[in-house]
């Protein structure tokens, strides 16, 4: 991930490392392992090494796996909510992770996501992040498939909430053109606090808009209303153009669109490049097909980036 901030020309703020499942009667995962599986070490390594360099860090918690919102864990009575939040906020806690997005595609009850908010600003402080990603329908009294009324919850918690992650994709909004988005606006959301989701690539879903389109939306969004929230892709290991191979080309055409000018510092020394590479190394050995594809060789040359 460090040519997100390594390469020439990426105004990178906020990184979220997903997806964080929440499992009824069992542990919390980091997509389908333990985030303290080794082949996590390489993805906290760098992200230490991105936070250093102003990154806000953020893990991201349900997406369209479903249970962390349900009433056997995060919906559930207080027995039930205190067991699995606490689970959580330990890798909250254990990660250093700077905020929290609270992905609920699943009907969760008003007062339970309200309940999830307050306990992550009481448990973390006014400093701590916490988004929403609902799809972008949802901001304006459209299609929701988190059960709960946004414009609600941000009357209630606004002042707890950041910004909205909204999905621009997949028939639930688009960015196209600039209707989807003013009409979210229109209906209370600030511009400032709605950030437009993308697709980073055609293979990522159905609704994926060229540079070129998304380009014209933004300009006429930034005269509109002075400047947006951002843009979030979905996902970032393949975006296009640069493919799997050079996948942080999008966020260099995203800087270009949004903010050519706030372009953070990477700083690697030699102890920094050494502790990359090991963990680079124990990441792959844990799984077997990885070590098999990389045939021992590492992937990343970490010594190639150090500046200081």
């Amino acid at each position: 991930m460090l040519p997100l901030i390594n390469e020439k020309g990426i105004a990178l703020t906020h990184l979220i490392v997903c997806s964080l499942h929440v499992n009824e009667n069992g542990q919390i995962h980091l997509n389908d392992y333990p985030p303290s599986n080794p082949m996590f070490y390489t993805l906290w390594n760098e992200t230490a090494v991105m936070k250093n360099a102003g990154v806000k860090i953020m893990g991201m918690v349900g997406g369209a796996a479903p249970g962390s919102f349900s009433s056997g864990t995060l919906d559930g009575d207080k027995a039930t909510f205190n067991k699995y939040y606490g689970q959580l906020r330990d890798v909250i806690k254990k990660f250093k992770l700077q905020g929290l997005d609270i992905d609920v595609e699943q009907a969760m009850s008003q007062a339970g996501i309200e309940r999830l908010v307050d306990k992550l600003r009481s448990d973390f402080g006014p400093s701590f992040i916490i988004t929403l990603a609902p799809v972008a329908s949802a901001l304006s009294d459209g299609g929701n498939l988190s059960g709960f009324d946004y414009k609600l919850l941000d009357s209630r918690k606004g002042s707890k909430i950041h910004f909205y992650n909204g999905q621009f994709y997949s028939g639930f909004g688009t960015m196209s053109r600039p209707t989807d988005y003013t009409t979210i606006v229109s209906n209370g959301f600030s511009a400032s606090r709605v950030v437009a989701g993308q697709l980073t690539s055609p293979s990522n879903g159905y609704g994926y808009i060229p540079y070129e389109q998304l380009n014209a939306t933004v300009i006429s969004l930034r005269d509109k209303y002075g400047q947006i929230g951002g843009v979030m892709g979905w996902e970032y290991f393949n975006s296009a153009p640069g493919g799997t191979d050079e996948p942080w080309k999008w966020a260099q055409i995203m800087t270009q669109i949004l903010r050519p000018n706030s372009v953070p510092k990477l700083a690697i020394s030699t102890e920094i490049a050494q502790k990359l590479a090991a963990a680079f190394n124990d990441s792959v050995k844990s799984n077997p097909v990885w070590a098999t594809k990389s045939g021992g060789v590492l992937g990343v040359d970490y010594h190639r980036m150090i500046n200081v």
